[in-house]
């Protein structure tokens, strides 16, 4: 008896022992395919030369209006000066990014090709890490398969290469930051999160508020969405938790702009040149090169004279200005800028001596119809997380409908586009087409 006994519960224990070694697998087999992802990009980096920006401008193309900060803060000037002039402290952009620039420029050097590196290699992690975040999103919603291929798809992508490789911008870390999000929202949708789980979703978010607030405008469907998946009474305690959270970790900031400017300013004030940029007397719906200080010399100098909040505030009015005498022009715009956020804005591509822009606008827009299709199936079949994968695309690009909607401010939610386009091909395999001379050999 004490055989059969022994007998029974090694039987029990071979189950058990083959969960924990497919899960070891699968492990292995996700943090393969991050390295992959790292070792690619860190590839293209120093065997492309990435890191050689154009000094040209003073080396604007480093990083931009961030990088200027990022000089003001290595050169000990603190947060301020987006331009090439001194213009004193600056609101201009969300701190989290810049503040890790200025370190790398004040450990590596200012504009130095060791701080590209350095910095192309930090987006390089991020981006990779991506690969991890998108598994189990994809694990969670559509099956290990789809996750897998979806992992493998970010880590492969041209398009989701270039960004951490060749812009000095928080792209790339935005994009893992609200993937984060996502895979932290499903898994709390399935169990009653704790506490600690609600303090560290708030921090998540707090984190992306300080980062690009831009993003913050998912916060409040991914919360609708835990809400309804349970009693909202029960949940309702951890909600707020989780908000108070967030405005915790980003009320400093603010505190630091009113206490600067003598105003409110929620993160970054550059909102208003942005909306005015891209609609204006002069504007054909995208961006006024001319109405920026970073470009035109003229500019530059008035937001100097002006300073930064004033310069903010006429701008904002001249936008309502526009809007009040154009309804029609800004109504076009916008719905042009919808198209173009999309499928890319016009740019002249010239590659020996052929026009490319069709191809660019084409290329833009695969994924994407890929990527709407994916999520219909998947409201169709009424998988849960549906909601929220419809939100990061019909959502989320609402703020950009209308600016100049540059890719890079699509590229936060392509991983998600990514998975849905993914998980449309995997459904796709399943589908028998029969042609006509099989249906009749079959009657």
């Amino acid at each position: 008896m004490q055989t059969g006994r022994g007998s029974q519960a090694a039987i029990a224990r071979v189950p058990e022992a083959s969960k924990a070694s497919g899960h070891s697998s699968r492990t292995r087999s996700i943090f393969f395919i991050v390295l992959i992802a790292f070792l690619l990009r860190l590839s293209v980096i120093s065997i492309g030369h990435t890191y050689r920006i154009t000094p040209r401008r003073d080396h604007f193309q480093y990083g931009w209006e961030m990088g200027r900060i990022a000089r003001s803060i290595a050169t000990g000037q603190g947060f301020s000066s987006p331009t090439d002039l001194p213009t004193g402290a600056s609101a201009w952009a969300a701190p989290v990014y810049p503040y890790i620039l200025g370190g790398v420029f004040k450990l590596f050097g200012v504009y130095s090709f060791l701080s590209a590196w350095v910095i192309l290699v930090f987006n390089s992690v991020f981006s990779s890490l991506t690969c991890l975040t998108l598994y189990h999103i994809g694990l969670r919603l559509y099956g290990i398969s789809v996750g897998r291929a979806a992992a493998w798809a970010w880590a492969l992508f041209p398009y989701a290469i270039y960004w951490p490789t060749r812009v000095v911008w928080e792209t790339s870390l935005t994009a893992f930051l609200l993937s984060l999000t996502l895979l932290l929202t499903l898994r709390m949708g399935d169990q009653t999160p704790r506490p600690s789980t609600w303090v560290l979703f708030g921090l998540v978010w707090g984190v992306i508020g300080l980062t690009n607030p831009a993003v913050l405008s998912m916060m409040p469907f991914c919360l609708l969405w835990l809400l309804a998946r349970a009693s909202w009474r029960s949940q309702l305690a951890g909600v707020a938790l989780c908000v108070i959270t967030a405005m915790l970790v980003i009320t400093p900031w603010v505190v630091r702009n009113y206490v600067v400017f003598g105003k409110f300013i929620f993160v970054r004030d550059n909102l208003p040149l942005e909306l005015h940029m891209a609609n204006n007397d002069e504007a054909n719906g995208l961006w006024t090169r001319n109405e920026h200080p970073g470009n035109d010399p003229m500019a530059m100098q008035k937001f100097q004279e002006l300073g930064e909040i004033p310069f903010m505030e006429e701008k904002q009015q001249e936008f309502r200005r526009f809007i009040r005498e154009h309804p029609g022009r800004f109504l076009w715009f916008t719905l042009q800028r919808v198209a173009y956020f999309w499928i890319a804005p016009p740019q002249l591509n010239i590659v020996a001596g052929y026009d490319l822009m069709i191809a660019r606008h084409v290329g833009f827009l695969i994924p994407a119809a890929f990527g709407f299709a994916g999520l219909w199936i998947t409201l169709r079949n009424r998988i849960a997380g549906g909601f929220l994968l419809a939100c990061f695309l019909l959502i989320y690009p609402i703020p950009y409908y209308l600016v100049t909607p540059f890719p890079r401010y699509k590229h936060p939610i392509e991983p998600e586009i990514i998975l849905l386009a993914v998980y449309l091909f995997w459904v796709a395999r399943r589908v028998e087409i029969r042609w006509p001379n099989q249906m009749r050999k079959a009657k």
